[in-house]
């Protein structure tokens, strides 16, 4: 390259840092490499190379940086950035880690990346300019590292996705029965299918079952998230499963955001004015499952159905109490795993929380 700019440092370790933008597909990835500062370089002035999606490949991608930092910095930190695709970045981020540890990864929400690279109002959107997109991205957003899950969240995440994909199956063809059809042999095939499909169901909510006694971790969390009232086995696990453990947010504004269930406000000038809504960014998955035991918890006698009773009173939407009783609820069951007692379903009234504490904490 020629032109070499002055390549940013690593606040933590005082080095050059260098953004590595990786464009993920099935059989192949794109990776580009961005070496100076926003304002200092242009997009197509970032090198760009393709490299087969296989171990070798990552380890010709490691050896292909290296080679372009000959020309800069030798002292420089590489690290990469890439869109989740499910399976595909995961495995190469896990690749390119046992290559090159420092390199550290950072798996962005593909919104994320789609309204970055709307922003450089590009013409074309190739492979390789979505992968010198990531790179800028890297270089102005400096995007944490990805945290893999543990192998007890990996399988009890696959195992609830699953079921997941089974239920919506059975829903389906239920749908299709209640049609009716004219064929004796249609009829008969679609209750066979019916019938397998809840042979299935019922061997994974088996082997959810298993996998969780099994775990001392998820044994123990699943016990005391079942002490709240409307949180089932199945609501527990799924909770665990696409959060991990929730202990490790610090504060509860972040678990709220994490799971989309923060409120989003749209107001500008004297003419805008929209009612606050979810802001919805985090894993619908979560939603699905809060919202259905959301509804069994207002109908019961707990702090939680106080909380939805107090906010229709004040006049919100029944659909807005209802959201902000799934995110109480999330809240709770944070609290209860950190508290490590099961969960008083009149807590607030015994004196130990306000009225008004119930509703924003």
């Amino acid at each position: 390259m020629k032109n070499i700019p002055e390549i940013p440092h690593d606040v933590s370790t005082q080095n050059p840092l260098v953004w590595a933008g990786l464009d993920v597909a099935k059989a192949t990835f794109d990776a580009a490499v961005c070496l100076g500062c926003p304002g200092t370089y242009t997009l197509r002035d970032l090198p760009v190379q393709t490299f087969p999606r296989t171990a070798q490949g990552a380890c010709a991608c490691v050896q292909w940086l290296d080679h372009i930092l000959e020309s800069a910095d030798r002292t420089a930190v590489v690290r990469g950035v890439m869109e989740a695709t499910g399976k595909y970045s995961q495995e190469l981020a896990g690749w390119l880690v046992s290559q090159r540890p420092a390199l550290a990864p950072a798996i962005i929400n593909p919104q994320q990346a789609s309204a970055f690279t709307k922003s450089l109002f590009l013409r074309n959107i190739t492979d390789k300019t979505a992968a010198r997109a990531l790179a800028c991205y890297g270089m102005e957003r400096h995007p944490a590292p990805y945290a893999p899950p543990s192998q007890e969240q990996a399988v009890l995440r696959d195992l609830s996705r699953h079921r997941e994909t089974l239920v919506a199956m059975r829903v389906a063809q239920e749908n299709r029965m209640e049609e009716g059809s004219e064929s004796v042999h249609v009829r008969q095939a679609q209750k066979r299918l019916l019938a397998t499909i809840e042979r299935q169901i019922k061997n994974v909510d088996k082997e959810l079952r298993k996998q969780a006694t099994a775990m001392a971790n998820v044994h123990r969390d699943t016990r005391l998230l079942q002490t709240i009232y409307g949180v089932g086995f199945l609501t527990a696990v799924t909770i665990l499963a696409e959060l991990g453990d929730l202990r490790r947010f610090e504060r509860g504004r972040q678990l709220s955001a994490f799971a989309g269930l923060s409120p989003r406000n749209i107001h500008s000038g004297t003419s805008v004015s929209k009612r606050p809504r979810l802001c919805k960014k985090g894993a619908p998955r979560l939603r699905r499952t809060l919202y259905l035991s959301a509804m069994v918890v207002i109908r019961g006698d707990n702090d939680l159905s106080d909380t939805y009773q107090h906010l229709i009173a004040q006049g919100k939407s029944r659909m807005a109490a209802l959201g902000a009783v799934m995110r109480k609820l999330l809240l709770v069951m944070r609290a209860v795993l950190l508290s490590g007692k099961p969960y008083d379903p009149h807590y607030a009234r015994c004196g130990k929380l306000s009225p008004k504490t119930a509703i924003s904490t």
